[in-house]
């Protein structure tokens, strides 16, 4: 009985607490919670680059980099190159004749400038004894000193391996040489006036006086060539070390341009040298 009565009365009320919750204002009910994040604002734009941006037309029209090329030594950057030259000299004759002396060199932008001092010695062979017999005479030149002002332009240039192993990459640099050549003759001015001396310095064959006086130390057979000026071309090839060290083969021939002031009569002849030296 008591069982019966509970049940009803939990029957009648729940009713009553539907309807008292379905009445209750929007406003009093609880809010819903968003798990939605606000917008944010607009973003910064990224103007670091700004300043370097150009237009395509632009970048066409103008280098944008430059190719770097390997060089083991810089010789364009050298202040000074200093060395020992030694060269074998061929003339067209029977006579034997070679050259000891210093050299300076110095790069000008894309060439490279060369002074050098040497002394040249000649002597006489078997066969110019047997011409001295005769009435016949060749040209030649006694011993002298040669002052020598070339100038070399690289044609080709690179790194390279020596066969050796343990030999140090080099940089090989294969020139073009050109040259003016300068012959004093110690003696031969003896006796001569302070004013002919003066001018027979820049003069482009010797004198008389000059001729005459070397024929005391002219070897048999020889017939003095009057030529006081030489040109000289031919190609070099240049090894420098990484250390600054440099060794320079050349082959140079004598080129008989300015025959018709020197008077010479030694036509092309050939000349052999080895230049060792240092590069600051």
């Amino acid at each position: 009985m008591i069982r019966s009565l509970l049940v009803l009365f939990v029957l009648l009320l729940s009713p009553r607490a539907v309807l008292a919750e379905e009445a209750q204002p929007p406003e009093a009910q609880a809010p819903e919670t968003s798990s939605e994040t606000p917008p944010a604002g607009p973003e910064k734009a990224d103007d670091t680059l700004e300043g370097f941006r150009a237009p395509l037309d632009t970048l066409t029209e103008r280098m944008i980099g430059a190719a770097s090329k390997s060089v083991r030594f810089d010789w364009r950057k050298s202040t000074l190159g200093l060395g020992l030259i030694g060269s074998e000299l061929l003339e067209r004759n029977n006579f034997g004749s070679t050259r000891f002396g210093l050299m300076a060199r110095r790069p000008f932008g894309k060439f490279m400038g060369e002074v050098a001092l040497s002394r040249a010695f000649t002597w006489g062979t078997d066969s110019t004894d047997k011409l001295a017999l005769t009435p016949y005479r060749q040209y030649g030149r006694p011993s002298r000193i040669e002052l020598d002002v070339n100038v070399g332009y690289p044609l080709a240039e690179g790194v390279v391996t020596a066969l050796p192993g343990f030999f140090p990459a080099t940089e090989l640099v294969f020139s073009a040489n050109a040259g003016l050549r300068y012959l004093f003759y110690p003696g031969a001015m003896g006796g001569m006036k302070f004013q002919d001396v003066a001018t027979s310095l820049l003069a482009p064959r010797l004198t008389d006086h000059e001729l005459g006086q070397l024929e005391a130390s002219r070897p048999g057979g020889m017939q003095i060539d009057p030529a006081r000026y030489g040109l000289l071309t031919g190609l070099s090839v240049d090894v420098y070390f990484g250390s600054g060290g440099f060794l320079s083969p050349r082959a140079m021939m004598a080129v008989p341009l300015l025959g018709f002031v020197t008077g010479t009569g030694l036509g092309f002849w050939w000349e052999l040298s080895l230049a060792v030296g240092w590069t600051l």
